[in-house]
């Protein structure tokens, strides 16, 4: 399994463990996490990562990633793949999440520009997507310092492509 370094993160997959006691509403003992840590999209994302393990249809490097600083193993953020890999077009989707004690520090544009340029690395990969809403300027932000372009727009969404 892939653990991409940055010049200060180290993306790692998210345990299964971690991932049934996220689900399971309990954080494990020994976590390095801040107070506001996980997010509620880290736990949507743990209970997919839960689910397609009791499905038997493991994600594998598709799945949930964990952004560490290497400064202190602190878990700043989290981030991964909403599909669980290319779908028969060679896309996968991309989105990211950072909890409020973490943010303004460009550790989510650093991890999501690693993790689509990994993606695009992979046999089969065509399209890294993203979307956010329209109206959230950190987001757009993020996905435009991460070297995504912006790809079009319907309603209040805004379409990215890295």
């Amino acid at each position: 399994m892939p653990v991409i370094d940055t010049p200060r993160l180290r993306i790692a997959l998210m345990p299964l463990e971690v991932a049934v006691a996220l689900v399971q509403g309990y954080r494990p003992a020994g976590v390095n996490w801040p107070d506001d840590y996980p997010t509620d999209s880290t736990l949507v994302a743990a209970s997919m990562l839960c689910a397609s393990e009791a499905e038997r249809r493991p994600l594998g490097a598709w799945g949930v990633y964990q952004m560490v600083r290497k400064a202190d193993g602190r878990v700043v953020g989290g981030l991964g793949f909403l599909t669980g890999g290319p779908d028969p077009r060679g896309h996968d989707q991309v989105a990211f999440s950072v909890p409020a004690s973490e943010r303004g520090q460009g550790y989510a544009a650093e991890a999501v520009g690693a993790l689509v340029a990994w993606a695009r690395r992979q046999p089969g990969v065509t399209r890294v997507l993203a979307e956010t809403a329209g109206t959230n300027t950190p987001a757009l932000a993020v996905y435009e310092a991460a070297g995504m372009r912006r790809a079009g727009a319907d309603g209040g969404l805004v379409f990215f492509e890295g």
